[in-house]
């Protein structure tokens, strides 16, 4: 068992504050990943749209719909007041834990302690993946400006608008907050990194309750008619990547991963 700062690290050896995921591996695995599914829901996009039915009523619909048109309450457990009180508890939660994670880090700076304590680092790759991934990619970028609409917007659903593909930009949604990918599934993803890392330090019992509520805020998502699958999958797994990135980063261990991918790609340039 190794110790560094204020952290008990079964397992882990060395410096690495954490554990598996700080690895290249980690990182083109996930990314990989990432792209697979992208690509699978792009070719089996009937079966993404087709998710959401599950939870969509035709008939609450029809009973509920706008006189203009422009959407109705199909989608019934979005209505339910404990599902939504959970949604309205979630919803925060991820900023407010970053916020203390903030206060945390800068309370340990002011006592002296730097960049080469585990904590530290812990905690400053923590937040930064938070501000990066929900918050710059996903509802800075993404959301503002690849324009799909959500599912209670699309017409077989109720809406006005059609169904638009995982990934794909178009100027549908108007609104500059739209479907592709889930803002909430990616701070949800954020909630599954603290999770992976109480993992690593021992907290099991922790980490699945941190895991389990991730998993449920961003099937929420889904459940209400906010977001597809591939929103809520892909917003989730982004997260996690740009935590992977910026733990190996803060480890020094980027550098394998940029040795593997040039080999790569000029290999690729070769064969065309």
């Amino acid at each position: 068992m190794a110790t560094e700062g204020s952290f008990t690290r079964p397992g882990i050896s060395g410096n690495n504050a954490f554990g598996v995921w700080a690895s290249p591996k980690a990182i083109l695995v996930l990314s990989v990943l990432w792209i697979v599914l992208l690509i699978l829901f792009r070719l089996f996009d009937q079966s993404d749209f087709g998710f959401s039915a599950l939870f969509f009523d035709p008939a609450r619909c029809a009973a509920t719909a706008r006189a203009d048109g422009h959407g109705c309450s199909g989608f019934p457990l979005a209505s339910w007041p404990v599902l939504s009180s959970i949604r309205e508890f979630l919803h925060p939660f991820p900023v407010q834990l970053g916020i203390v994670l903030l206060v945390m880090l800068v309370v340990e700076l002011v006592m002296g302690k730097r960049w080469e304590n585990a904590g530290v680092r812990v905690k400053a790759v923590l937040i930064g993946a938070l501000i990066i991934g929900p918050g710059l990619i996903v509802n800075g970028i993404l959301k503002a400006f690849w324009g799909r609409p959500r599912p209670w917007m699309t017409e077989d659903y109720g809406g006005w608008l059609p169904f638009v593909e995982a990934g794909t930009i178009s100027g549908y949604c108007d609104t500059g907050n739209c479907s592709f990918v889930s803002g909430e599934a990616a701070a949800a993803g954020w909630l599954m990194c603290l999770a992976l890392m109480l993992a690593v330090y021992g907290y099991r019992g922790m980490a699945w309750l941190f895991g389990v509520v991730a998993v449920a805020m961003a099937g929420l998502r889904v459940a209400f008619g906010a977001h597809y699958l591939s929103d809520a999958v892909l917003g989730f797994l982004l997260t996690i990547i740009v935590f992977a990135v910026l733990a190996a980063g803060a480890e020094g261990r980027l550098a394998p991963l940029f040795g593997r991918i040039g080999p790569a790609i000029g290999a690729l340039r070769r064969r065309g």
